[in-house]
C-alpha cells in the first residue's frame, strides 16, 4: 500500500503545492490562490511524517515543515498567514504534526500558547475571544501535553472532559458554550481522548471510547465522515493494542473503498463515489487519504 499513498502525495503536490518567485506556497486546492490554513497543514505534516517512516522522503519534505514558522504569531500561531486569529485547536494539533516530522520547538512553542486556553472553569478554549471549549481542544492539548511532559495539565483537562462531555457509552460529544452542550459525534473527538487516556493509564477508559466509536463509525457514517476526522481517528485507535486489531481490519476494509470507488483517475484525488469531505476544498481531505493509506501500509508491514 505505499505505492497508493505515494500516488496520492503526488496528486497532493500537483494541486496544492506552488513556487512564486521561487518561495514555496500552500494552497487550499481550491482552485484558486487560496493559503493552505494552519489546520489544512497540520494534516500535510502528518502525512509527510507517515511517507518518512515508509522511507519516502518528499521532495519538498524540508520546505515544507519550515513553511509553518509563516503562521506564527506572538506565542502561537495563526489560522492564516499575515492573520492573527489563533485557535488553540490548530495549535495542539499543530505540536503534534511537528512532533511527528521532528520540530519539538514547534510542539514545545504549541503547548505554551495552547495552556494559555485553559478555562478558570476547566477545559481548553476553542479560539481566542470566546468562551468554547470544545473536546477537540482539550483532549488534543491534554494528548501533546503528555507527549512533552506535562502529567498535571493533561489530568485536569481529561478531568474536565469526562465530568462535561463523556457521554454514558463513552464517547464525547462536540463542545459547552454557554451552558449548551452540543451533542454532535465526530470521530476526531473520539480519538484524542483514546490517545490521551491511554497515556494516561486510563486504558479502560481509553479502551470504551475505542470500542463505542467502532460501533459508531461504520458503513455510510464512516464512509461520509471527514477524512480529516479519521485521520486522527486511526491514527488514536492503532495505538491501542486492544483495539489496534480491529481498527486495522476497518482501516484496511475504508482504504479498499476508497481505493474502488473514491479515487478519481483523472487526478488521483479523492473525490468520487460520495466521499466525506472536510469543508470541500481537496488538500486537506487529500493530505489526510495519504495518512489513511500511509498508516495502512505501515500497520500491515
Amino acid at each position: 500500500m505505499s505505492q497508493p499513498a505515494t500516488e496520492a502525495w503526488a496528486a497532493l503536490e500537483h494541486t496544492a503545492l506552488r513556487r512564486r518567485w521561487g518561495r514555496l506556497q500552500v494552497l487550499e486546492g481550491d482552485g484558486g490562490r487560496t493559503k493552505a490554513t494552519l489546520w489544512t497543514l497540520v494534516h500535510i505534516l502528518w502525512a509527510l511524517g507517515d511517507l518518512r517512516w515508509l522511507g519516502i522522503a518528499p521532495p519538498e519534505y524540508q520546505p515544507i515543515v519550515n513553511y509553518v514558522d509563516r503562521y506564527r504569531r506572538g506565542g502561537g500561531f495563526a489560522a492564516r498567514p499575515r492573520r492573527w486569529r489563533r485557535f488553540f485547536d490548530d495549535n495542539a494539533w499543530l505540536g503534534l504534526a511537528a512532533l511527528h516530522v521532528d520540530r519539538p520547538d514547534l510542539a514545545t512553542r504549541a503547548l505554551a500558547f495552547v495552556q494559555r486556553g485553559e478555562d478558570a472553569a476547566g477545559g481548553i478554549l476553542w479560539v481566542e475571544g470566546d468562551t468554547m471549549r470544545n473536546t477537540c481542544s482539550t483532549a488534543s492539548a491534554a494528548w501533546l501535553a503528555l507527549e512533552l511532559g506535562d502529567g498535571p495539565f493533561a489530568v485536569r483537562a481529561m478531568d474536565w472532559l469526562d465530568a462535561e462531555l463523556r457521554t454514558p457509552e463513552g464517547l464525547y460529544m462536540d463542545n459547552v458554550h454557554h451552558g449548551q452542550k452540543e451533542p454532535t459525534i465526530w470521530s476526531y473527538n473520539q480519538g484524542a481522548p483514546v490517545a490521551a487516556l491511554a497515556m494516561l493509564g486510563r486504558t479502560d477508559a481509553a479502551t470504551a471510547t475505542a470500542e463505542a466509536s467502532l460501533a459508531v463509525f461504520t458503513g455510510e457514517r464512516l464512509w461520509r465522515e471527514p477524512p480529516p476526522f479519521l485521520a486522527i481517528w486511526f491514527r488514536a485507535l492503532l495505538r491501542d493494542p486492544r483495539t489496534a486489531g480491529r481498527a486495522t481490519r476497518l482501516l484496511i476494509e475504508h482504504t479498499d473503498r476508497l481505493l474502488e470507488e473514491a479515487l478519481d483517475p483523472a487526478t488521483d484525488l479523492f473525490t468520487a463515489g460520495g466521499i466525506g469531505s472536510y469543508n470541500g476544498t481537496t488538500t486537506i481531505d487529500q493530505a489526510a487519504t495519504v495518512q489513511l493509506l500511509a498508516m495502512r501500509a505501515l500497520a500491515t508491514a
